[in-house]
């Protein structure tokens, strides 16, 4: 019951009304989507109506729905995603059997790093943390998404972003975080010095199809235990990783 408190009543009917199209194999009308839904008929109206606009569900002549383009665009960028773990998948566990560390892949969205896999290495406690999502400007793999933004681009990320503190390491100035970018673009690698949080460490590479930056792959584990492994190795490690990767896409 308390899971069901904290749910959005809206998103939760326009799931219904989009499920009900989805599971027709004909448009469906407003009387024949509020019969199956059970909700009111002003808002099965209002959410189609919003739904439509967004490109979400389109309407026939005679007023009747099936589900529009935008759905596709959502389902298309699902499927690289899929494709992309099945193929990084064998790479990151022979990787971990090799290296003994974590292996992590993600990708670029809303500003935000979000996490599609990861195989975990021999055990720590920070790693606990890693998940879901990480900022841009203080992970590594954040980085590596912020050497191909524009200069305006950047500088809108700047604005809207403010580079809290998290550590004593963290680049919270935007000179600062310029200054490592450029180092990014030009050796192709990027790093959490103890950035994001006080112990861990994490290398990142791109992850790049047609010439695009599509995800990242970043290795990370507790700062002593990769000083001892060696850093040269744990870095030439990543890149090989992500040479793997690219040269399979």
């Amino acid at each position: 019951m308390a899971e069901e408190i904290n749910l959005n009543k809206t998103v939760v009917h326009v799931f219904k009304i989009l499920d009900a199209i989805n599971a027709s194999d004909t448009p469906q009308g407003v009387s024949e989507l509020t019969r199956i839904t059970k909700l009111p008929k002003t808002t099965v109206f209002r959410l189609l109506s919003t739904l439509e606009h967004l490109g979400i569900v389109d309407a026939t002549s005679v007023q009747q729905y099936k589900i529009g383009p935008k759905i596709f665009e959502y389902s298309k960028s699902a499927s690289r995603q899929n494709s992309l773990v099945q193929i990084a998948k064998p790479y990151m566990k022979k990787y971990v059997e090799e290296n003994h560390e974590n292996i992590n892949i993600g990708i670029l969205y809303d500003n935000q790093v979000v996490y599609l896999d990861s195989e975990e290495g021999d055990h720590f406690n920070l790693q606990v943390n890693l998940f879901p999502v990480a900022p841009l400007y203080c992970s590594s793999m954040g980085k590596i998404f912020l050497s191909e933004f524009s200069k305006e681009e950047l500088e809108k990320y700047l604005t809207k972003t403010k580079l809290q503190r998290r550590t004593i390491n963290t680049l919270d100035t935007p000179e600062k975080l310029k200054q490592e970018l450029d180092v990014v673009r030009k050796n192709n690698v990027s790093y959490d010095n103890e950035e994001y949080e006080y112990g861990l460490t994490c290398i990142a590479v791109p992850i790049i199809e047609s010439g695009k930056i599509i995800a990242a792959a970043s290795v990370s584990g507790p700062t002593s235990r990769l000083k001892v492994r060696g850093w040269n190795n744990i870095k030439q490690s990543i890149i090989e990783f992500g040479e793997s990767i690219n040269n399979t896409l």
